[in-house]
This record gives C-alpha cells, structure tokens and sequence, in this order.
C-alpha cells in the first residue's frame, strides 16, 4: 500500500488559527531534516508540559540509529530515501523535492517479515522471519512469556477483509485475548472496555478508547513560529492514514510485565502504530503508543544479522539532552513514587562511589564506575532482589568518574591514566588504552562521538584517541592555562569542543584538536573557577561558577546575561521545558536550587529551599519534576513548575557530594558516596 501523508499544509495554521503563546525550544531529538523537525515539533513538542498528558506519538531518537539513514526505495531519487527512527516510528522523505513526511508501515512488517523497499507489490521483500521482540512491556529478555509481533502473525489482516477478518461488534465487551503461541482465547477483563469503531477496509474491530484517543483534540506547535495552537486534531484531520494506519488485528487482551509488574493490559495492532490501554495507569489517559520504531531498527538491523547498524554522522553523543546530567532518557515510564516496596539499596562492595549511574532499559541494568569494586552492572528486573549483572575490574584500577555508554559499550577513565571500554551485555573488556598518560589521572566523564573520544586530564591537557581502540589521536593545551578535568568536554553537533581553563574562561576546540579562532569564540572572562560542565541549548551555552553566578553566553562565547546566585555551583545547569517556557535549574552550596528563564536568566522563576546543606549532586527534570540530591543525605523531587510541591525520595543515607540522579522508565537511580547503589520506582 502506497503511504501518502505530508506537512504541506502545516505552515498555514499560522493564517487559519490564533497563535496563543510560543514554546521555546528545548531538549529536543537532534533531527535529520527540516521536514522531520516540523513534523515531530508539531505533534510532540509540547509532551510533558504541565496540562499535556498524552503521550510522545514520535519520541525521543533511537539512541543506536543515525539521526538520517538512507534506504532503499524504488521510487526515489537514486533509490534512496531519507528515513528516521524515533522511539514511537519511523519517518520517511521519499521525494525531498515534495517535502511529504510519511510514516511507514512497521508493524505490519514487523509481524509478516517485510521490507517495503518501494511503492509496488514487487519492491517488498517477503519471507523474513517475524519479529520475536515484545509487542509491550519490558524486553523480552525479562519478559519471556509476553507475545511478540511474531505471535500476531495468524491473527492480521494486512490488506482486504480475509479469514481473520470479524464482523463488526461496535458496543460488544472485549474479552479476547492472545498469547505467546498466538492462541487466541477469552478472558475475564481486569475492566470492561468496548468496540467503538469499525475498519471496513480489513474487516477489523477497533477498541473505542483507542478510537477516542486517535481523534483527540488538543493543543500543538507550529514549527514554523513555535507557538501554541489550540483545540486541534493532535493526529492531524485524517489519523487514520497519516498517523496510525488501519486496524490489522481486533483488540487484545495480554499478558505483560511493566517495569517487572505483572500487568493485564489491552493491545491492539494497527499498520503503522501499536496502541496499549494499561488499567493499572492512574489518571484519564491510560493510552500510550508501543515502541515500534525502536522495535523495527533492532529487527532490520540487529535481529535480520544485517551486520552492525551503519554508523551515524558525526555527532555530539550522548545526544544533547540536558534534562539530566548527560544521560539519554527515554519517557516511556511512570514518574518514581518512592514509599514503602519501591525503594531498593544494592551495595556494590566498593569502598566509595563518586560518579553518577547510566541505566540500559532493555536489560534492565544499572552501571557504575566504583572505587574499588571496578565497573559494575546491577540488574534489577527482579525489584526486590538486585543482582550483579557483571563485573569489571582491573587490578588495583579505581574508577572515580562516570560511565559514558555508546552503541553497547561503556567508556569510562581509570585513575591509572588508561581509559577502558567495556561491553555492557557481558562486562567483559573491548580494548583499554595502550598507554596511560604520564603522571596524570584522567577526571570527568568521557566524551564520544563516532569515531572518537575525548577527554581532559590532571596535567591540564586535552585528549582525542580512536573509538575502535583507544589508540591516541591528538593532545593539545594552551599555554599557560590548566584545562579542568572535573567535567567532560561539551560536544556539539559541528565537532566543536568546549573545556573550561583555570583561568575562568571557556575554551572551543576543533574536531582535529586545533583551538577555534577568535573571530569565531571568544573565551571571556567569568567570575570564578568553572568546576561544572556547562549546558547547550537553543545556541547558548549556561556556564555556573564557584563565586556562585549562573552565565548565559551567546554562541560567540561573549555574556548575554548573567545572575548571582549567592553561593558557590557545582551542579551542571539541568535545562528543560516547564509550561510555556524554557527554565534552567542549578543547585547552590547555600542548599537552594533555583530555576530561571533560559531567554534571560536574570530572571528568577523558582527556588527550593532544603535547608542547612550544601547541593552539589546535578539536578534531574523529567516528566514535570526535578530530582536531585543533597549532602544532608536525601534526594528530592520536587515540581518543576511549583516548588512548594515537594517529598524526599530517600533520606539518612551519606552525603551524596556530586553524585547525580538518573531517572529513566519510572525508576530513579543515584549512587551513595558510601558504595551503595539506591533505586527508587
């Protein structure tokens, strides 16, 4: 079936609706092209803002996929086309000449084992093996008796009405239910939900709260403008074809593990999209789309044997998601609760711990790097009882510095001056630098692209060494200036490096390790030592010092604005979207964290106060909500738009000094000085 929708007219809401407010931009995917950017702005940049509840109909960029791959397809130029895979599907620019987005038939796919490599019956290439990845929930891996797209395979229709076809039961309670094998059966349903619709064109049932939820009204972005439009279709005039597809199968009821929680939970496959009703979700909208794009790049180019994914593009990565210290998070999950069962201590048998955890989501693995207990993963799919995973350590190596995890390995610097990169299914070791560096420690947390990395260390210089190996590439320094090595070099998406000096000034870098000429940054002069790394976002870089001031500086490195905060700043500047604006949070040692406008930072949006302590554990806004820890020995969560909204998460454990929360699918993770690894859900 030829896919046919577009973002032609997206432009002209600007003339036929009133804009009422703008939204800034913020901690958005790093996008292929202009045509992905409008689409994804348009129907996901206001998810997560107090008063929007639905979920991502895009999401966040598959971490593992380039931000643009070419494909094959016959009818596009070359036959190539432009495609990427965000978490929630997949984006397609068949013709650039035409500018039409088109999002493509993955499910269907995913459950037959196409490839649709073109308009015609004979550009699909059949007869692959059906995907054997979880259809909802938790991986596979942890979730072995979940069906999977495989399962459904009996059960679809994938063009007209055929023998799997039923007839219409608008108002009929859905009882059905389907399993790993693909038995369909009936069962008791945990709540009486009904069909609501009919797909006449595959002779499918449709449950009525995905009906309701694919013809929501609400409120979208203009991409062009970046304000917010009011009362519109949120899945455009037409969801059907532009956004989900038809029905494939009827509704199903499933078994399912969320978050290593037994789940009941309604499933529906449409071509495009896969749609779960959660009756355990609080609140009205208990609707959210499967991951389907995320499925289909780990099908196509990891379950298929296809060899390892191509490689994106050169490329800042982690991505640049300030939301919390560096680390990728993908929202898909409830917010941590914290209370009685949901909080779990796991020791990691090391003497201290003085770096922050990065956590894989499929394994449901937390990694950190110890002092004397190596690197160590904690899978903690069994909540109440944590289990190490994997070790890795290196006589006599301490690692006091965080884990940077890239296409499955995690890069992290020893205090031997070596750099080590170790694979995250297993621990065992990808390579370790050849050669440490003479007389001095590395510090702070490695920077990584595509084909390299980078770092800062002891003896004030800066460091490239090849991906593949860690065999060194170039050092450079400045004279008479001692680069910092207490934070990794912020990367962005040109190659650009910036490191801070002991002369309070930010320096840039060129990929080729060559300083950016003055002409093009210029390193100014702050108040005081810079001992956090600085944050990106919207071509300007938040830059805190320890004479306690919060800098905005232009993409030319001079001041925009600046404000004093009081007391000295250890805590990266955590960036993220509340409301109708963009707000930058950073922790004080005078115990406060404050919030202020990204657009001027002089002006002062809203401060927690914790008390008689010192914040220097970097703050964690996700889902509405700032996380952070304190050296009174509690992490917070306390709302992002209200700061009187606000409980402890843990408390009585040891000063949390600059260890830092990651949140990531409804589970908080931080790291004890004291060695243990605490985990909220």
């Amino acid at each position: 079936m030829k896919k046919k929708y577009g973002l032609a007219v997206i432009t002209a809401l600007m003339v036929i609706f009133p804009m009422l407010t703008t939204v800034a931009l913020a901690a958005d995917p790093v996008w292929g092209n202009t045509q992905f950017r409008n689409l994804w702005i348009q129907q996901d940049r206001l998810v997560g803002v107090p008063g929007i509840d639905r979920p991502y109909t895009w999401g966040p960029s598959v971490p593992e996929a380039p931000n643009v791959l070419n494909e094959t397809y016959a009818q596009s130029p070359g036959g190539q086309r432009q495609v990427q895979y965000f978490d929630k599907a997949r984006m397609e620019l068949n013709n650039p000449a035409t500018g039409f987005v088109t999002a493509g038939l993955v499910v269907r796919d995913l459950v037959l084992g196409f490839l649709q490599n073109g308009d015609n019956d004979g550009d699909i290439q059949k007869g692959l093996p059906s995907s054997q990845t979880q259809v909802s929930g938790d991986a596979i891996s942890v979730n072995p008796n979940t069906p999977t797209y495989a399962s459904f395979k009996s059960v679809v229709t994938t063009g007209a009405p055929d023998g799997n076809s039923k007839p219409s039961a608008i108002g009929a309670v859905i009882n059905a239910s389907i399993n790993q094998a693909g038995t369909v059966g009936t069962i008791a349903p945990p709540e009486s939900l009904t069909v609501g619709a009919f797909q006449t064109e595959t002779g499918h049932n449709i449950a009525k709260v995905f009906e309701d939820f694919k013809n929501q009204k609400g409120s979208i972005t203009d991409p062009v403008s970046n304000a917010t439009i009011t009362n519109q279709p949120i899945y455009t005039d037409n969801p059907t074809i532009r956004v989900f597809g038809y029905a494939i199968s009827e509704p199903y009821w499933v078994n399912t593990k969320i978050s290593g929680v037994d789940r009941v939970i309604l499933v529906q496959l449409f071509q495009r999209r896969v749609l779960t009703y959660n009756p355990a979700i609080s609140g009205a909208n208990k609707v959210e789309m499967g991951n389907v794009g995320q499925h289909y790049y780990r099908w196509r180019y990891i379950e298929l044997g296809g060899g390892t994914p191509p490689p994106p593009p050169p490329a800042a990565t982690p991505p640049l998601d300030y939301t919390q210290f560096r680390a990728s998070y993908n929202k898909t999950g409830s917010v941590p609760l914290g209370g009685t069962g949901n909080r779990l201590n796991y020791s990691t048998g090391a003497a201290a711990i003085q770096s922050s955890p990065v956590y894989d989501n499929d394994k449901k693995v937390a990694i950190i790097a110890t002092n004397g207990a190596g690197i160590v993963g904690v899978n903690i799919s069994n909540f109440d009882t944590p289990t190490q995973a994997w070790k890795f350590q290196p006589t006599a190596v301490n690692f006091p510095n965080p884990v940077t995890v890239y296409n499955g390995v995690a890069y992290v610097a020893g205090a031997d001056g070596k750099v080590y990169a170790v694979k995250t299914s297993d621990g065992t070791s990808a390579w370790t630098s050849p050669s440490s560096i003479s007389g001095a420690s590395v510090a702070g947390q490695i920077t990584v692209d595509t084909d390299s990395i980078y770092f800062t260390a002891a003896n004030g210089k800066i460091y490239s060494r090849n991906l593949s190996d860690g065999s060194p590439k170039w050092e450079n320094a400045i004279t008479g200036v001692t680069l910092t090595n207490s934070f990794a070099p912020v990367l962005l998406s040109d190659g650009t490096l910036y490191v801070a000096g002991n002369d309070k000034k930010l320096y840039a870098f060129k990929k080729d390790g060559t300083l950016v000429s003055s002409a093009n940054w210029t390193p100014v002069l702050l108040d005081g030592a810079i001992q956090a790394s600085p944050a990106y976002s919207n071509g300007k870089f938040y830059v805190a010092t320890l004479n306690g001031t919060l800098y905005a500086l232009n993409a030319n490195g001079t001041i925009q604005t600046s404000k004093g905060l009081g007391a000295a700043i250890y805590t990266m500047p955590a960036i993220a979207t509340v409301g109708t604006g963009t707000r930058v949070y950073v922790g004080t040692d005078g115990g406060k964290v404050y919030g202020v406008d990204a657009a001027d930072v002089t002006n002062l949006l809203w401060t927690f106060d914790a008390g008689a302590t010192q914040i220097r554990s970097s703050a964690a806004i996700v889902d509405g909500f700032v996380y952070f820890g304190a050296q009174n020995g509690r992490v917070y969560k306390v709302e992002a738009a209200n700061s009187a909204n606000s409980t402890s998460l843990i408390t009585g454990i040891p000063a949390l000094n600059t260890n830092s929360p990651l949140v990531n699918s409804g589970y908080l993770i931080i790291a004890g000085s004291g060695g243990i690894l605490h985990v909220v859900r």
